[in-house]
């Protein structure tokens, strides 16, 4: 490690040495060009000539080689680090730089003109880019490329004009290759794998990077790279379909894609796969579909709605989740425990599903994977009396009310098991689970306020979510 650090001091020095030494003799580019002009400077080659020079092994520029491009990457959200992209019309390259805050001075659609000599070519992991210095102690076998060093950063990167437009090139997914490395392109009619939908772009939490798949509707993928320090890494994936502009990567063999915010995504249209094929369509479209016996629900099918069940208080079977929209609510039994929270807004294809009952509760299955997070929300539950539930439970079932003026007995004190409700209305059942977690719970005496879901066990009962759903 030592001997790494004096390698890099020893070359930043001769950098610093040489910037000082070229300062004091008069040329073209002593005064810095004026915001918004390009520098008296000609570019001599094209980027796609210059990376034609490399082979695979690094190599240093000797010779006056200047090229020109525009700035494509900002690290302004945080998800590109001391590196520039920059594109002409023939290939985009990155520039290694050891600088933060980049966006400031060379903010994305300013052009640049690079001063190539004395700078190394190479490439991390299939990846072609430019660095300032040349790493062969730390892997010699594999020897890097690393950044230009902060003082001489000016000497090589002359700025020029701003708002230089770049237009994306359109492809489709099966076209990307190497010829697109570190290019701006624009892809139509793609869509997250749906089981990314409601994920975060990376967990800003352990700042750990993530790789979502990125699909069009003929089955091509890629994958979409966010750092977990972007600005925008605990935001949520999006459901619907569109376009997006990004620009290539590679790593190794994988083919990556960077953005530089949120906003290069245009996803409005409808998916061309999994839920949202053809916009959800009401829960209570889907309950009036079962007249006593089982049903295979139709293709083109899925619904979307709010969770009203908890998962973590061990009240409600791990594979039942119950959702809610304006129209009514279900139960969705899928084939193993679910990870959906309370007050997430989620979506489920239910194409070709069984729509049945078990002991009169009316439940639609589904597989895991047809379900996704699309969003967050909260559903206020009705006021209603228990008379009004007994008369009219299959349209109260599975959604949530409140009941007030409400007293419990029996049982042996405590919510485990079945206990009574009575609010002068009439009396309903409200049954909890023996693995609830708060299930030896000693119940409140005294008037109460109750919000529950509505379910059934052959007959009506309630079903509380944790002890604060019992009010005085």
């Amino acid at each position: 490690m030592k001997n790494i650090t004096a390698f890099r001091s020893l070359l930043v020095a001769f950098f610093v040495t040489a910037f000082s030494l070229s300062s004091c003799i008069k040329n073209d580019f002593d005064a810095p060009p004026g915001d918004g002009e390009d520098p008296n400077i000609t570019a001599t080659t094209t980027i796609a000539q210059l990376k034609q020079q490399y082979t695979g092994t690094p190599f240093q520029i000797t010779d006056d080689v200047v090229i020109k491009g525009v700035i494509i990457s900002s690290d302004k959200e945080g998800n590109f680090y001391k590196s520039l992209i920059i594109q002409d019309s023939t290939a985009g390259i990155l520039i290694r730089v050891d600088q933060t805050n980049l966006y400031t001075e060379y903010p994305v659609g300013r052009r640049v003109f690079v001063k190539c000599k004395g700078l190394w070519v190479g490439d991390y992991e299939n990846l072609i880019q430019m660095g300032g210095l040349l790493d062969s102690i730390s892997d010699p076998q594999n020897p890097s490329v690393e950044s230009i060093p902060t003082a001489v950063v000016g000497n090589y990167i002359l700025k020029g004009k701003y708002n230089v437009p770049v237009t994306p090139t359109v492809v489709t997914i099966g076209q990307l290759n190497d010829s697109y490395q570190n290019m701006l392109i624009q892809l139509q009619d793609v869509e997250f794998d749906f089981t990314e939908v409601g994920t975060t772009y990376a967990d800003a939490v352990t700042k750990f990077s993530k790789n979502k798949k990125v699909i069009d509707c003929n089955g091509g993928e890629v994958l979409l790279r966010t750092s977990g320090y972007a600005n925008f890494a605990a935001d949520s994936i999006p459901l619907n379909h569109g376009s997006l502009n990004a620009i290539y990567s590679v790593f190794r063999t994988d083919k990556q894609l960077y953005i530089n915010t949120p906003a290069d995504f245009q996803f409005q249209g409808n998916r061309c796969t999994g839920p949202g094929i053809n916009n959800s369509v009401s829960i209570s479209s889907i309950r009036i579909l079962f007249t006593g016996s089982q049903v295979t629900l139709g293709t083109g099918k899925s619904i979307r709605g709010v969770v009203i069940s908890d998962k973590n208080s061990g009240n409600f079977d791990s594979r039942n989740l119950v959702i809610q929209d304006n129209s009514g609510g279900i139960v969705v039994r899928f084939s193993s425990a679910h990870n959906f929270s309370l007050g997430d807004e989620v979506e489920v294809n239910i194409s070709g599903q069984r729509l049945s009952e078990f002991n009169s509760l009316l439940q639609v299955e589904a597989p895991n994977a047809n379900a996704a997070k699309v969003g967050t929300g909260n559903v206020v539950p009705q006021t209603v009396t228990i008379a009004q539930i007994v008369a009219n439970l299959e349209n109260y079932e599975s959604e949530l009310v409140t009941v007030e003026n409400v007293t419990i007995s029996g049982g042996s004190g405590n919510y485990s098991g079945t206990i009574t409700m009575n609010d002068g209305t009439g009396t309903v059942n409200l049954y909890t689970r023996p693995a609830a977690s708060f299930a030896n719970s000693t119940y409140p005496a005294g008037v109460l306020t109750v919000t529950a879901v509505v379910s059934q066990f052959n007959s009506a009962q309630l079903n509380i979510r944790t002890t604060a759903d019992v009010q005085q």
